[in-house]
């Protein structure tokens, strides 16, 4: 009995080594039929490309027309090889090439440039502007190479400006105008005028333009109030004029002009010597073409006396150590706009190299 069983299991590991040698043997076989694999290219990097688009139109000074150009590409873009192609209401007006514009050779990708035209938009148009390029120059996609919209420029015409203040011998305020604009501003044309001192209105009146005011401010015209307006002290002033017909004046917002006085009143002796000290605050620029000026002015008796003007701290006007001359001795200083909001303290001396003394005044007017 025990040798059956002996004799089955033998039979049943035959038969088990049996299929593993024909497995083998078909496994042989297919390997001769399977394909040998097919060596792969490696893949190419994606083509470096400029790819220049239209990304704004504006105007700035409500009439002068800039346009915006970005390169959202992955090469940078040569200026030299563009110009921009303008249409106004579906019509040709003019061609700019690009390094007429800016003097930046290479636009780098993910880079922006402001370019500025000498094309002017009067009243409301559509404006087109394409990029052209060079045959030869390829980009990513030139289908985005042109940019439309509708711009609304200032009409020709007067464009009455508060061009500064000025004080008269009693310090009573002066209102002094231009017309910056295109046209002359007939005699005859009433304004509004509206005077603050000290965030208080204390005058609102109309005024009768009693002479011509040329285009292109070729003449001033000076305002005084019906009433006087005396300053003294520390006083911040503040003017607006309007004019009764809207068609007199093209642009409202030049009307405006706030300026802080500082009037210091001093008496010197013989070869004596004052020093003043006041703040002045630093400003944002408001405007790339705006542009701010600090007004000094010493007033005194003595048609033939001659004093000196210094500054205390050289670092802050390193061109003007000190100046001299005869009443009235007025000087005129860039104002130094930033971003930050501290004041700056200025120092300023008054010499008087003569052996009589000397009454008067010290006048600044800042913004």
């Amino acid at each position: 009995m025990e040798e059956k069983i002996t004799e089955k299991v033998e039979k049943a590991e035959v038969k088990e080594e049996g299929k593993k040698e024909e497995e083998k043997i078909k496994k042989e076989e297919l390997s001769h039929l399977t394909p040998a694999p097919i060596p792969t290219e490696p893949a190419k990097e994606p083509l470096s490309l400029p790819d220049i688009t239209i990304s704004n139109l504006f105007l700035i000074q409500k009439r002068h027309l800039i346009a915006t150009l970005t390169n959202i590409g992955t090469a940078p873009f040569p200026m030299e090889s563009g110009g921009l192609i303008l249409h106004v209401d579906g019509r040709f007006e003019k061609q700019y090439e690009l390094k007429s514009l800016s003097d930046m050779a290479l636009l780098q990708p993910q880079q922006s440039i402001v370019l500025s035209t000498p094309f002017s938009i009067f009243g409301k148009h559509e404006v087109e502007v394409r990029l052209n390029t060079s045959p030869d120059l390829r980009e990513l996609d030139k289908k985005n190479n042109q940019f439309k919209k509708i711009l609304e420029g200032l009409p020709i015409g007067p464009d009455i400006m508060i061009k500064d203040f000025d004080l008269t011998e009693d310090l009573e305020l002066s209102i002094i105008l231009s017309n910056a604009g295109e046209v002359d501003l007939r005699k005859g044309v009433i304004f509004r005028v509206q005077i603050h001192l000290n965030d208080r209105k204390i005058s609102d009146f109309e005024h009768f333009i009693s002479e011509e005011l040329k285009a292109y401010s070729k003449n001033l015209y000076t305002l005084s109030p019906p009433y006087r307006v005396s300053l003294k002290g520390i006083s911040k002033i503040k003017v607006s004029i309007a004019p009764k017909l809207r068609p007199d004046d093209i642009r409202m917002e030049n009307n405006v002009l706030e300026r802080r006085f500082i009037i210091f009143p001093f008496q010197i002796g013989a070869q004596g010597r004052e020093q003043f000290s006041f703040f002045v605050p630093i400003f944002p620029l408001k405007d790339e073409a705006f542009s701010e000026k600090i007004k000094m002015e010493v007033r005194w008796e003595g048609a033939d006396t001659s004093l000196k003007l210094s500054f205390g701290e050289p670092e802050n006007v390193k061109d003007f150590p000190y100046v001299s001359g005869k009443s009235p001795l007025k000087i005129e200083l860039p104002f130094f706009t930033g971003a930050s909001q501290q004041e700056r303290l200025w120092k300023i001396s008054v010499t008087n190299p003569f052996e009589s003394r000397v009454e008067g005044h010290l006048i600044i007017q800042h913004p």
